[in-house]
């Protein structure tokens, strides 16, 4: 058995009518699928974009900036970890002592310390020449 092309093939009448729309005939072109959509409707898609060569000057920025990106964020890390050993109490005594703004300054820098730190090691695998990964 043929089976008629989808762009032929007449859609099926609608079962209930909609009380808010007017009564019409349905146009002669409805009979058929809209030409402007078939395209949509392909099976195969258009290619990938093709990759870009990013400029030189751009690599050496996203390298640097990366670089001390990341050497800052090791850096507020090594602060932090210096300061806890320097002070004479734990954190969990500095709770029990409801020392809260102690905890917050090192909340705080510490995740600073993380956020430059992840930046950075973004910055750093950007620094390449192709603009594919």
């Amino acid at each position: 058995m043929r089976r008629p092309s989808p762009a032929r093939m007449v859609p099926q009448p609608v079962q209930a009518p909609d009380r808010y729309e007017k009564a019409t005939a349905p146009f002669a072109r409805r009979l058929y699928a809209n030409p402007a959509k078939l395209g949509r409707m392909a099976k195969r898609k258009s290619s990938a974009a093709k990759p870009q060569r990013r400029p030189r000057a751009e690599i050496d920025r996203n390298y640097f900036f990366g670089d001390v990106l990341i050497k800052t964020g090791v850096a507020a890390f090594v602060a932090i970890g210096l300061i806890a050993l320097a002070t004479p109490f734990t954190l969990r005594s500095a709770l029990a002592d409801g020392m809260y703004d102690y905890i917050a300054v090192m909340g705080g820098f510490a995740a600073l310390g993380g956020i430059l730190y992840l930046s950075g090691r973004h910055l750093r695998r950007e620094a390449t020449h192709w603009d594919f990964d």
